[in-house]
C-alpha cells in the first residue's frame, strides 16, 4: 500500500516537475561548490619586493625583549625599549637620540609590531637558497634564505642596480654571525632602510664589523665592540647586548643624482675623526675638530694644535660618527660614470664618479677639472685601499673645489711623505697620514685608527 501510494505521488508530479526538482538540486549543488572554493582560496602572499612594515618598531634604533645591557659610549639614532621586560642599564654612558621606552604603552606596540614583520619577512618567497659565509658575494634585490645559519667573514655587497626602491631580505633557520671587521656594503642606490634579516635564533656581530640594516631576531642580540649597525637591532623574545657601537636608524630616503654633494652632517666640521684611536707625532695643525668615537684615545695633542674643539667619545663625536657611515654608504652607493683601476697619475679627470672594484693609487699629479662649475662633484669609490707616492699631488683647476671631492675607500688610506691631496677621504678601516703630508679637506676613519705626523689638514665648507 505505502509503496502504491508513492508511487502514485510520483506519477501525478509528471515529468516537468521532476525536471524542476533536479534544476533546482544542481544550482544548489554548484553553490555549495563555489561557497567551498571562495572559502578555501589562501589570502595572496605580499609581493616579495615589497618592503617589511615594522610599523611601531619603525623608530627604535634597539628594542628587547627581555632585558637592554650596554657598556661604554654606545649612540643610538632613534628610540631605545624593552617590552615586555623592563630592565635597561647602562644610558648613560650611552646616549640616544630618540627617547626611552620601557615596557610602556609604546615599548608593548613596537613588540607586537616587531613580531608581525618578523613573520612577514620570514613568510616571503624565496630568490636563492643561500648557506655558510656570504663573504664575496654580491647580491641584486631579493629573498635569500638558508635553513640553518649564515655568517659573514668579509665584505657582502648588495647592489640596488639604481633603484632606490630594491628589497633585500635574509632569511635564516637558526643564527647570524658576522666576523671582526667584516661589512655589508650598499651600492647603486641599495637604502639601509630596505634590507632585512630575519634570524631564527640569535645574532652576534663580531668587533669592529659593519652592518646594513633592520635585524629581527627570534632570540637574543649581541652586538660587540665598536660595531656600527646602520638599521636596527630588535630582539623578539631575548635580550639585546651593547658595547660601545653606533646604531643610525634612519627612514627610507630619496636617493640624490649622482653630481650632488655628499653630505657629512655632523662630521662636516672635522678635520679628523677616528674610530679606535687618533695618534700624532710633531707639529700637525688642523683647521677643523678632532674627534675619535667610539674610541676615546687621542694623543700627541699637544704639540699638534687645532682650529676647532676636540670630542672624545662624547655626545658630538658619536653623532659624526653615525653621519661619516651615512655618507660613506651614499657615496659607495652613487651611480658609476667611469671604472678606473690602478695608478691615477697623468690623469684629467671631469666631474662624475669613478669607481675600483680593488686599489687605486697615485704616484704623481692627479688634475681634476671643474669645467668652470663650482658645483662639480667628484667621487672616487675604490673596493680596497688608497695609496699615494711621495710628493704626489691632486690638482683642482677650473673652478673645482675641495669641499665637492670625495674619496670612498673600502679598506684604509695611506698618504706618502710630502703629499698633498683635496678632499675628505672616508676610509673604511684606517688612514694613516705620513710626514709632512697635506690634505685640504679631512681624514675621516669610519672603523679604525687615524695616524698624523707633522700634517696640515685644512677643512673647508
Amino acid at each position: 500500500m505505502l509503496i502504491f501510494s508513492a508511487f502514485r505521488t510520483r506519477a501525478v508530479e509528471g515529468p516537468f516537475a521532476i525536471r524542476w526538482r533536479a534544476v533546482v538540486c544542481a544550482a544548489a549543488l554548484t553553490c555549495a561548490l563555489l561557497l567551498a572554493g571562495l572559502l578555501s582560496t589562501p589570502t595572496p602572499a605580499r609581493a616579495s619586493g615589497s618592503v617589511v612594515g615594522l610599523g611601531a618598531a619603525e623608530s627604535f634604533s634597539v628594542l628587547g625583549a627581555s632585558t637592554v645591557t650596554n657598556t661604554g659610549p654606545t649612540n643610538l639614532g632613534g628610540d631605545l625599549g624593552v617590552s615586555p621586560g623592563t630592565a635597561i642599564t647602562g644610558f648613560p654612558p650611552g646616549t640616544l637620540g630618540g627617547s626611552r621606552h620601557s615596557a610602556d604603552v609604546k615599548a608593548g606596540a613596537a613588540h607586537a609590531d616587531l613580531q608581525a614583520a618578523y613573520n612577514d619577512a620570514a613568510g616571503r618567497t624565496v630568490t636563492e637558497v643561500v648557506g655558510g659565509d656570504l663573504v664575496g658575494r654580491t647580491l641584486n634585490a631579493g629573498v635569500y634564505a638558508s635553513a640553518s645559519s649564515l655568517g659573514l667573514s668579509g665584505t657582502l655587497t648588495l647592489d640596488g642596480q639604481g633603484d632606490p626602491n630594491a628589497v633585500f631580505i635574509f632569511q635564516m633557520g637558526s643564527t647570524l654571525t658576522t666576523a671582526s671587521a667584516s661589512q655589508v656594503k650598499l651600492v647603486n642606490g641599495a637604502q639601509v632602510s630596505h634590507v632585512f634579516w630575519q634570524v631564527g635564533s640569535s645574532a652576534t656581530l663580531g668587533t669592529g664589523s659593519s652592518i646594513a640594516g633592520t635585524i629581527m631576531a627570534l632570540a637574543s642580540i649581541t652586538v660587540t665592540t665598536g660595531v656600527s649597525i646602520q638599521g636596527r637591532a630588535l630582539a623578539l623574545n631575548g635580550a639585546v647586548t651593547l658595547d660601545s657601537n653606533t646604531i643610525t636608524t634612519a627612514p627610507a630616503v630619496v636617493p640624490l643624482p649622482s653630481g650632488s654633494v655628499v653630505g657629512l652632517g655632523a662630521a662636516e666640521s672635522f678635520s679628523v675623526l677616528g674610530a679606535s684611536t687618533v695618534t700624532n707625532t710633531g707639529p700637525t695643525n688642523l683647521g677643523g675638530d678632532l674627534g675619535v668615537s667610539p674610541g676615546t684615545a687621542i694623543t700627541g695633542f699637544p704639540p699638534g694644535t687645532l682650529g676647532g674643539s676636540r670630542h672624545s667619545a662624547d655626545v658630538k663625536a658619536g653623532a659624526a660618527h653615525a653621519d661619516l657611515q651615512a655618507a660613506y654608504n651614499d657615496a659607495a652607493g652613487r651611480t658609476v660614470t667611469e671604472v678606473v683601476a690602478g695608478d691615477l697619475v697623468g690623469r684629467t679627470l671631469n666631474a662624475g664618479v669613478y669607481a675600483s672594484a680593488s686599489s687605486l693609487g697615485l704616484s704623481g699629479t692627479l688634475t681634476l677639472d671643474g669645467q668652470g662649475d663650482p658645483n662639480a662633484v667628484f667621487i672616487f669609490q675604490m673596493g680596497s685601499t688608497l695609496t699615494t707616492a711621495s710628493a704626489s699631488q691632486v690638482k683642482l683647476v677650473n673652478g673645482a673645489q675641495a669641499s665637492h671631492v670625495f674619496w670612498q675607500v673600502g679598506s684604509s688610506a695611506t698618504l706618502g711623505t710630502g703629499s698633498s691631496i683635496a678632499g675628505t677621504i672616508m676610509a673604511l678601516a684606517s688612514i694613516t697620514v705620513t710626514t709632512g703630508v697635506s690634505i685640504q679637506g679631512r681624514a675621516l676613519a669610519l672603523n679604525g685608527a687615524v695616524t698624523l705626523d707633522s700634517n696640515t689638514i685644512t677643512t673647508v665648507e
